[in-house]
Order: C-alpha cells, then structure tokens, then sequence
C-alpha cells in the first residue's frame, strides 16, 4: 500500500508543481524588438528591449498595475496577480506591444469540492469575457425617478489609449499608417500632422483618431469589422473620433 501511494505522489508531482501562469507571446513583427518569457515556475514575468521599456501596465476588468520601468530589461513579480487573464502592456519609446498573460491556480489549490470549483470557473469565464474598467457601486436603495435620471445621464468609459490612423497623400501614391499610442503620442502626432499641412508635400495628408475604451476587445473587434470608422456605436472604443482633420 506504501509503495503504492508513493508512485501516485510520483505521477502527480508535475501537475502540483505545474506553472503559474501562461504568456501568450505577441509574434507580429512589430513586437520582435521585445523579448518577452516567463521564468521556469512561471511567477515572474522577464522582459528584455532593444530599446528602453518605459512602462509595463497588467491589467483586466477587475485588476490594473503599473511598472514604472526605464530600462532595457526587467524582471516583474506576478505573485500578488491574482488568477485570471490579463492584458499586458509594454510601452518600449513610442511603441505599444500588446501581451496576454494567464494566471492560474496551482494544483492544491483545485483540490476542492465539486461547488467551489464550478464557482471559480464562473468567475474565471466571467473575466475571460470582459476587458475594460468598471465602477463598483456601493449598495443602496436607489428610488425610481432617481433611476430614470441616471439612466438618461451619458455614462463616460475611462480611455485606456488612441488609435491613430495617419493617411499619407502624395497625389501619384498614397500609404496609411496605423497604430496605438498614449495622449502624450497624440499630441506628438497631431502637432505633426498641422506642420505638414503647411507643407507641400503633407497639404493633402489626413490624421483620425479615437479613443479606445479596452485596447485588446478593439483589436480583435477591428480585425472582424473592417468597416469600423463608419459604425455609430461599439462598447470597446469611441466612434466619434477625438481628432479628425483632412488635408486640402
């Protein structure tokens, strides 16, 4: 019987001490200038630039830290990330790489009743499917005139980042540059975009941009609808465009 339990702790004994989470790396060109990997037990998260990283933010609809970074590499501890899937940001200079982590429970701590379990899974599922930022409000008895006023109050998403489509006309070709950047590279850009027009070979460029509410659930939502500078309304970015200006 002893040399039996002993083989059965054998066998389990990768599956408890099993990772700690899960980094699905960004493999888009753009991102090659980043390495990005998790050490063996998976609780520290290693990041190495060709460039200084400036910031790592982890975040999802219930969780958000950031790293203030400044440097070509760093190690961050996911030890107080709690389980769940998350967006991961690293700011490397004017860039933006965009990684999804995945924290998991080790094997003792599933080691429970069949109830809590289902529990967990609804919760995790329930992550799974949101990506941005909600107000927890306090309990408490709301009257009902009182809910139709807040009701009719337009409720204001937190923007988490722009997405910048810069239209580059040069009368024989043209080209279109896109990509997501913080306010601080906005107003780089549209500084820009206002020089060039005064310029003969940027009078007819055009710069749009909006603001995005949950920067992965609009990748992913662009990506299916490629249409989505003329819709009137999505959940994950602005339709109305924050900045809009065409050249002559």
């Amino acid at each position: 019987m002893t040399r039996l339990l002993t083989i059965l702790l054998l066998f389990l004994a990768p599956f408890i001490h099993g990772q700690k989470s899960t980094l699905l790396k960004n493999i888009n060109y753009r991102a090659s200038e980043l390495h990005h990997s998790l050490n063996k037990t998976g609780d520290t998260l290693i990041l190495r630039g060709e460039r200084n990283i400036d910031k790592v933010e982890i975040f999802n609809s219930d969780f958000q830290k950031a790293y203030i970074v400044n440097s070509l590499d760093t190690k961050i501890s996911l030890a107080d990330i709690p389980v769940g899937r998350f967006v991961t940001e690293v700011k490397v200079n004017d860039k933006l790489i965009i990684i999804t982590l995945l924290r998991h429970e080790t094997f003792e701590e599933k080691i429970e009743t069949t109830e809590t379990t289902e529990i967990d899974t609804e919760e995790q599922n329930s992550i799974f499917r949101q990506s941005t930022y909600e107000n927890k409000s306090e309990g408490k008895s709301i009257a009902s005139s009182d809910v139709k006023e807040k009701l009719e109050e337009p409720t204001k998403k937190p923007v988490r980042f722009y997405w910048i489509v810069k239209q580059i006309n040069k009368g024989h070709s043209s080209s279109k540059k896109m990509r997501i950047g913080d306010k601080e590279v906005v107003d780089k850009m549209i500084a820009q975009h206002k020089i060039d027009l005064k310029s003969k070979a940027g009078k007819h460029n055009k710069l749009t941009i909006w603001e995005v509410y949950d920067t992965s659930k609009f990748l992913r939502f662009k990506r299916q609808n490629p249409n989505y500078a003329t819709l009137k309304k999505a959940d994950c970015f602005n339709t109305n465009p924050f900045y809009e200006s065409e050249g002559i």
